[in-house]
């Protein structure tokens, strides 16, 4: 598969994880109760796939190669400020997460840390999306850089423990989408 295909493909895999954020956000707001382990699995999701794969990928491998192309390095600066917001969030909701587990009720910071981390993915998404198809349509990457980005994708993917690990995650994201808080109607 073409690295940059691939990329957008994950967008669509975090996209996915933003309407779990998202609904959970929604449901802790409607002081509707979801299991404490549920948004653990969210956080976990949260740090391996998005920060760990995907942001992985694109910072060690993919803009490297294209950040001297056709005046990408100012969009790939903003990338990668973006990815720091992005983890500055989800270790801001790790931190309530872990107060509520010891006791201190934290469902508004959670609720509120969960929306900003829904609004960053799709802020961010966004304009990845349009760089990415931006490098497809202009045909940017070489086929050597290609290739050097295919085998730089499969050592990122074992870094995170492989297929095996990634098949997991994408598991855990079909287990969130089908609970019940899911499809609880909220305003």
């Amino acid at each position: 598969m073409n690295p940059t295909e691939e990329l957008l493909k994950e967008h669509v895999i975090i996209r996915r994880i933003r309407n779990i954020t998202q609904k959970c956000s929604d449901v802790l707001y409607n002081n509707i109760d979801v299991p404490f382990e549920d948004i653990e699995i969210i956080t976990v999701v949260i740090n391996e796939f998005i920060d760990n794969f995907h942001n992985f990928k694109e910072e060690k491998s993919y803009f490297p190669v294209t950040k001297d192309k056709n005046e990408n390095a100012e969009d790939i600066r903003k990338f990668l400020i973006e990815h720091e917001l992005g983890r500055r969030i989800a270790n801001m909701l790790l931190k309530e997460v872990n107060k509520w587990k010891n006791g201190v009720n934290a469902r508004e910071p959670i609720a509120r840390f969960l929306k900003s981390y829904s609004v960053y993915i799709s802020d961010h998404t966004g304009k990845e999306d349009k760089f990415f198809n931006k490098i497809l349509y202009n045909n940017e990457l070489l086929v050597v850089e290609n290739k050097i980005l295919v085998e730089e994708f499969i050592k990122c993917s074992k870094s995170v423990g492989g297929q095996e690990r990634i098949k997991t995650m994408l598991g855990l994201i079909d287990y969130l989408e089908k609970l019940e808080w899911m499809n609880i109607k909220t305003n």
